[in-house]
């Protein structure tokens, strides 16, 4: 059995499908193996367990699409649904944004911010990784550009999920890393705080939440209730708490509406 994570408001969209992979499974007799381990993420063992996490989300298809992993602020758009998925894994990118039914999109994480963002209205999906790097250089809000640019989304009418990530509580940096956000807003206190001297702790979920929210996303429309990577590390992978770890997947596919 496969206890992926799952956002209520995203559950109650009859056609969309989405989650976030653990960082166990149970196989037989209640034992515990590890999901999407630290190995190559083009081993053998890491597409089968990515065909596992595909079925336990009632996908049959077997491919999915996800970009090469830059912690850029590239966004990537899936227009063509007879493209490779080796062709669209060659693309450095930080968020991919689908129109396409049937189309399984996916980013991996272990400690940075998985995003999903759905617009039931033009019925478009995108998936974001959202990182230190990622979110100062605004990921997020060039994804949610991305879809008012392509598809004609308007920010009111999208709903995001913030999954699995490390918290304001857990993840702490030096000054040179916490300036930038310091001096990027004047709202700051509401996701950097000091800690020990010379430290700072930041809260990615809630710059993202900030963000989005800046870009025109209704608040009641952002949901950051994903648990942290580091505080639960019995559930899931926290990069900074482990150094190598597996990876999170977080998935979302648009189903053919009737």
């Amino acid at each position: 059995m496969i206890a992926s994570f799952f956002v209520k408001s995203l559950q109650n969209q009859p056609s969309l499908v989405h989650g976030t992979s653990p960082r166990f499974y149970e196989i037989e007799k209640g034992e515990r193996e590890s999901f999407c381990p630290p190995e190559n993420d083009n081993s053998g063992l890491f597409r089968e367990h990515q065909k596992l996490f595909l079925q336990s989300l009632g996908i049959e298809k077997e491919n999915l699409f996800r970009v090469k992993q830059v912690h850029g602020n590239r966004v990537y758009v899936l227009k063509d649904s007879k493209v490779f998925a080796d062709e669209v894994s060659h693309q450095e990118a930080d968020a991919i944004v689908t129109h396409l039914p049937d189309c399984p999109v996916m980013i991996l994480t272990a400690d940075c911010v998985p995003i999903i963002i759905y617009d039931p209205v033009k019925h478009v999906v995108g998936v974001v990784h959202a990182g230190r790097v990622g979110t100062l250089k605004r990921i997020f809000s060039n994804a949610i550009e991305t879809f008012s640019r392509e598809y004609g989304s308007r920010p009111s009418d999208m709903v995001v999920s913030m999954g699995p990530a490390i918290g304001g509580c857990c993840y702490e940096v030096d000054e040179q890393c916490a300036l930038p956000f310091i001096e990027r807003s004047s709202v700051n206190s509401r996701f950097v705080r000091k800690a020990r001297a010379g430290k700072f702790f930041i809260d990615l979920p809630e710059a993202n939440r900030l963000e989005g929210s800046e870009a025109g996303i209704l608040k009641e429309n952002i949901y950051t209730d994903g648990p942290c990577t580091s505080c639960e590390n019995h559930r899931w992978y926290s990069y900074r708490k482990e150094g190598k770890t597996g990876r999170l997947m977080t998935l979302a596919m648009l189903r053919q509406r009737k």
